[in-house]
């Protein structure tokens, strides 16, 4: 997974492709690895979604900027615009089915 450090990859990532996703998370976070993982189980059927990861803990000024309150976040961005904002108690089904949905709308 790529690692962000600033704004301006944040929105290279965004406008560079048409699926992203961008996980906010920090190091002592139990639930951040357990949902990364899954996530990771989920995208590899989806191989044209970029998924980025963010320190938010260390990246307090880009959490902050993301309106990002605690971890883990996950965002959804699809042709630019935010779609999906899921925090801690993410139902991984209905992730899928959100991500397979714009997938097969997009390729």
């Amino acid at each position: 997974m790529l690692k962000i450090h600033t704004n301006e990859e944040i929105k290279n990532i965004i406008i560079d492709n048409e699926m992203a996703i961008l996980y906010f998370s920090n190091e002592v976070c139990g639930a951040c690895e357990v949902i990364r993982t899954k996530v990771y189980e989920i995208l590899e059927s989806y191989p044209k979604v970029k998924m980025v990861e963010i320190n938010g803990e260390k990246q307090i000024d880009l959490a902050a900027t993301n309106y990002v309150f605690s971890f883990p976040l996950l965002l959804l961005y699809v042709n630019g615009k935010e779609t999906i904002r899921v925090g801690r108690n993410v139902d991984l089904l209905e992730l899928e089915n959100s991500i397979k949905r714009y997938y097969d709308m997009l390729f």
